[in-house]
C-alpha cells in the first residue's frame, strides 16, 4: 500500500502482528527483495520501497534522495503505522540509512542490526572519488540502459557468493527484480544517497544509544574489517559473522542470519 511520507510517495508492505520491525533494503532492491528474512522474522514486519526503488516514487530533484531527508520520509511513515520504537534492520545502504535514523531519530529506535554497513567515508580525498564514481554509475545508467547497468553491477567481484548460493531460478528472480526499478530513482539514489555523498558518521557513532548488531560474512572481507573499526566506537555493539556467506548475508544464509537478528532482539 502506498503512504504520503514527507511529500514522497512510498510503496510499503506490512505484514504479522507484534513488535514493530522496519526492514530496510539496500541499492537496487525492494521491500520485496528482503521476503527471504523477512518470511522468517516475527513481529509486525514493515518493508518499505526506498525513494527511487520498487514501486515508490522517483522524483527528478535530488534533494529528497538524501540520506537525511530518506530518515524523514521513514519518520513518517513510522509515525503513520504508530511503530515506535521499532527494531530496524538495514542492509548495505539500508544500514547506512539505518544508522542516519538512529542517531537522527533515537527515540524511535528500539535496536538495530545492520547488514554490510558502513558509517560512510571518512578520508575527504577518498570521499571525493568516491563521489565522482557514484556520478559516473549514474550517468551509465541513462547512457548504456537499466539492463547493461545491472549486468555490470552484479557482475562485481562482491556478487559472486551470493550468485553461487542462490539457484538459477533465483539469480534470475533477482535480476528481474533488480531491472525492474526506475532508471531515474537509481541514478538519483547513486547521486544523492551513495557513499560518495554520505556524511561521515564515525565522530558520532558513540552517541547511538541503541543496541546494534553489526552482522558481516566471513567472505566479505571489505566489511568485516569496516564492522570491526566502527564496533569499539558504538557503546552497545556487537559482531556476529555468518558462516559460508559474502555480502548480502539476508539472501545467501537466511535462517542464520534471522536467528542472529531474532536473538539480538529477544534481548
Amino acid at each position: 500500500m502506498k503512504f504520503n511520507c514527507a511529500n514522497i510517495a512510498l510503496e510499503v508492505e506490512v505484514t504479522g502482528t507484534g513488535e514493530p520491525v522496519l526492514i530496510i533494503h539496500g541499492f537496487t532492491g525492494s521491500g520485496s527483495a528482503m521476503a527471504p528474512l523477512t518470511e522468517l522474522l516475527g513481529g509486525t514486519r514493515i518493508a518499505p520501497d526506498l525513494i527511487g526503488h520498487g514501486r515508490s516514487e522517483s522524483p527528478i530533484s535530488l534533494d529528497p534522495y538524501s540520506l537525511k531527508n530518506i530518515s524523514l520520509q521513514l519518520s513518517s511513515l513510522m509515525k503513520q503505522l504508530d511503530a515506535s520504537p521499532a527494531s530496524i534492520i538495514g542492509y548495505s545502504l539500508g544500514g547506512r540509512i539505518a544508522l542516519t535514523f538512529a542517531l537522527s531519530h533515537p527515540e524511535m529506535v528500539k535496536s538495530l542490526a545492520l547488514i554490510g554497513t558502513s558509517p560512510g567515508i571518512s578520508n575527504g580525498q577518498e570521499r571525493e572519488r568516491r563521489l565522482k564514481h557514484d556520478h559516473e554509475l549514474a550517468a551509465s545508467i541513462s547512457e548504456a540502459g537499466i539492463g547493461k547497468f545491472i549486468d555490470t553491477w552484479v557482475a562485481m567481484p562482491m556478487w559472486e557468493s551470493l550468485r553461487q548460493s542462490l539457484t538459477p531460478e533465483q539469480w534470475h528472480d533477482s535480476i528481474t527484480q533488480r531491472t525492474a526499478n526506475h532508471p531515474l530513482g537509481l541514478a538519483n539514489s547513486l547521486r544523492a544517497s551513495g557513499t560518495g555523498a554520505m556524511p561521515p558518521l564515525h565522530d558520532i557513532l558513540e552517541d547511538l544509544g541503541a543496541p546494534t548488531l553489526l552482522i558481516v560474512g566471513e567472505q566479505d572481507s571489505k566489511f568485516l574489517h569496516i564492522a570491526k573499526e566502527m564496533a569499539p566506537r558504538i557503546p552497545r555493539a556487537r559482531i556476529e559473522i555468518i558462516a559460508n556467506s559474502g555480502h548480502a548475508t539476508h539472501l545467501e544464509q537466511p535462517h542464520a542470519t534471522a536467528e542472529a537478528i531474532m536473538q539480538h532482539f529477544s534481548c
